[in-house]
């Protein structure tokens, strides 16, 4: 997504900015995050049985380590700080979108979705979903951190959320690009998707990750296209067997410490010849980092512990899954592997495999 280096930027400047103000626990946490060690964590993962009498995550963290819940404390609403920060949201993603090329007359754009003759192959489309769900998340995690119940801390930051998406639309209209209804579109799936796993404690269960794949350098422009290239990006959606095991009520046994996923890239959009490009759709198994770090006693109530636990919730790191890819377009099966595999390439295309 073209904005959301930008966006993402101004709210994790914000991230750093709220540690600073604002160095209180951080609350809508489970209970599993506050660990025992990790031997006991494998003594309990392993235990017979399962795990005796689990209930669903709480919401709130539980100081003596019982798993009680206790009230969240009153706390000061910094609200020039919150200001701030969704200013500086909106703006990275204006400076981004009307600062792309020269100004034309405003219009609308028809893209297609994820079709496979669109010029971004749907590439485009999950990073909207995944890019504001991510700024979603950032600013209501930090609302709450400057001092807002969890509600409205969540509803918020959806709201600044989808506020920047429309203003990256907007900056698109007067562009090469055009105003787009399904970036739109997409902009709100990403942003409520993290407002309802906030409304219903659903963070240790599911959520998005985005990340980044090795790819060929892109070769400029022997089949026309414009803007970014996507090869080099992978999106996902995850299960976490942890939370599902607390849910369920069964032992994951060393399960709890993956994930699993259904991900998402666009091999060779825009640039590549129409032929060899991909729109492949993977199944992977992965490490789930945030869940060892609760269970070997890393406890979310400092800036640092907190930026750890939102970088793994929120990146998928190279090398550290393994999954099975389906190429749309063509019908072949690539893997196991990492989402990388694409023989295609930028040069001159081969014959069309079928």
């Amino acid at each position: 997504m073209r904005a959301a280096a930008r966006v993402l930027g101004g709210a994790l400047a914000g991230a750093l900015l709220a540690g600073a103000v604002c160095a209180e626990p951080i609350y809508g946490f489970s209970r599993a995050a506050a660990g025992t060690g990790f031997a006991e964590s494998f003594e309990r993962a392993f235990e017979a049985g399962g795990i005796p009498g689990a209930e669903p995550p709480s919401l709130a963290w539980s100081p003596d380590g019982a798993g009680e819940t206790v009230a969240e404390p009153p706390r000061k609403v910094h609200s020039f700080w919150i200001g701030a920060i969704s200013v500086a949201t909106l703006a990275g993603s204006a400076w981004n979108s009307f600062g792309d090329g020269p100004n034309e007359k405003f219009h609308f754009t028809r893209e297609g979705w994820i079709g496979q003759n669109t010029y971004a192959g749907g590439g485009d489309k999950a990073s909207h979903v995944v890019s504001y769900y991510i700024v979603a998340k950032i600013l209501t995690g930090l609302n709450i951190e400057l001092g807002m119940k969890k509600d409205d801390a969540a509803l918020f930051g959806t709201g600044v959320s989808l506020l920047a998406g429309l203003v990256t639309e907007l900056g698109d209209g007067r562009g090469k690009y055009g105003f787009s209804y399904e970036d739109l579109v997409m902009d709100s799936v990403g942003a409520f998707s993290s407002l309802g796993i906030s409304y219903f404690g659903l963070d240790d269960l599911v959520g998005y990750r985005a990340g980044l794949v090795p790819a060929p350098t892109a070769v400029c422009c022997p089949y026309g296209g414009t803007g970014k290239d996507y090869t080099q990006e992978i999106y996902t959606a995850d299960l976490k067997l942890a939370g599902l095991a607390d849910r369920m009520r069964f032992n994951a046994g060393p399960a709890r410490f993956f994930l699993v996923s259904v991900s998402y890239s666009a091999k060779g959009y825009p640039y590549a010849d129409p032929l060899v490009r991909e729109r492949q759709v993977g199944f992977e198994l992965g490490i789930n980092f945030a869940e060892i770090l609760r269970a070997v006693g890393v406890r979310p109530d400092k800036w640092w512990s907190k930026i750890l636990y939102l970088a793994f919730d929120i990146l998928r790191i190279p090398y550290t899954q393994v999954g099975m890819y389906y190429d749309l377009n063509n019908g072949h099966w690539y893997g196991p592997g990492i989402g990388d595999t694409w023989p295609g390439g930028y040069g001159a295309a081969p014959k069309l495999r079928r």
